[in-house]
């Protein structure tokens, strides 16, 4: 006789229900699946100085906000999702509903939408850039990971607030610290203060609890990784990579322990900030689902 596992079950269960929903809302899936594209449209047009993006020096500021754009993807895709949620949630937890299906098919769900975004933002950068198919897999990889990193920030957040309105005023306070302290603007042009005492050749301590930082970091050193030799990319990209091996921009400040070979293969480092961002995402959601289960599921 075959059994079941009731979690699975529950999660298929809601996995289906989920993907209905998102489907019924075809007009909101249209405008997410145009916005991806348009938006990469005009990004891309913005940071091409130059056709060949070996001498386009506006490259590494156009991969700092194909990231932004990521965050924006994931965040306002589920920063409304449990909250709207709620006294359904409430209602059928009476039937025995599974806060960990319920949970883990929201999650998944949202994540399935939100690689196709990527997909397209990239595809139509790749070719506006003229960006080669490794660094264009590369790319795709480190803004899909972020974006997964704000889907489980946004579900945490609605969890956490009691209204739509509430959740929608905390995205801008959510964005806008990731574009100041990501890694674009130069941290020695900052205060003193946000130093709190540490070197100021260093990175700001309030700079390193920000995820963009570290999927700059990895995009930024990948696409040279990706990249048969350092002349094959930009003057902006090289400069960037030699200005980590002085501590001034990676988070390992010492420099010996960034390797750069001739090559310009700085595996190392993009390498140490995919781990950075793979804690992240962990964290976000075990944050996201016990507080979701302690103030929606068991309120």
């Amino acid at each position: 006789m075959t059994r079941y596992n009731p979690l699975l079950t529950q999660i298929k269960y809601q996995m289906q229900r989920q993907l209905k929903i998102k489907l019924n809302e075809s007009f909101n899936l249209i405008v997410s699946f145009v916005i991806a594209p348009l938006l990469a449209l005009l990004t891309a047009l913005i940071f091409r100085s130059d056709p060949e993006l070996t001498y386009n020096d506006s490259y590494a500021s156009f991969l700092f906000f194909m990231l932004i754009a990521g965050v924006f993807f994931g965040l306002l895709s589920s920063v409304f999702e449990i909250i709207k949620d709620k006294t359904v949630i409430q209602r059928e937890r009476l039937g025995r509903i599974s806060s960990v299906g319920y949970f883990v098919a929201k999650y998944f769900t949202l994540a399935l939408f939100g690689v196709i975004q990527v997909v397209l933002f990239n595809a139509v950068s790749a070719w506006l850039l003229d960006i080669a198919m490794p660094v264009f897999l590369f790319n795709t990889l480190i803004m899909y990971l972020l974006l997964l990193i704000s889907i489980a920030v946004g579900l945490w957040v609605s969890a956490l607030v009691s209204t739509t309105l509430m959740a929608s005023n905390l995205i801008p306070i959510l964005i806008i610290p990731q574009i100041l302290l990501g890694g674009l603007i130069p941290y020695s042009s900052m205060d003193r203060l946000l130093f709190m005492g540490a070197d100021e050749a260093s990175v700001p301590p309030i700079a390193r609890i920000i995820p963009v930082k570290y999927a700059y970091e990895a995009i930024v050193t990948g696409n040279v990784a990706f990249s048969s030799s350092v002349e094959e990319i930009n003057d902006k990209i090289s400069e960037m990579v030699g200005f980590s091996e002085s501590g001034g921009f990676m988070s390992l400040d010492a420099p010996e322990t960034f390797w750069c070979g001739d090559s310009g293969f700085c595996s190392l480092m993009w390498f140490f900030d995919i781990i950075v961002l793979v804690f992240y995402l962990l964290t976000t959601l075990l944050l996201g689902y016990f507080t979701f289960k302690r103030r929606i599921y068991d309120a």
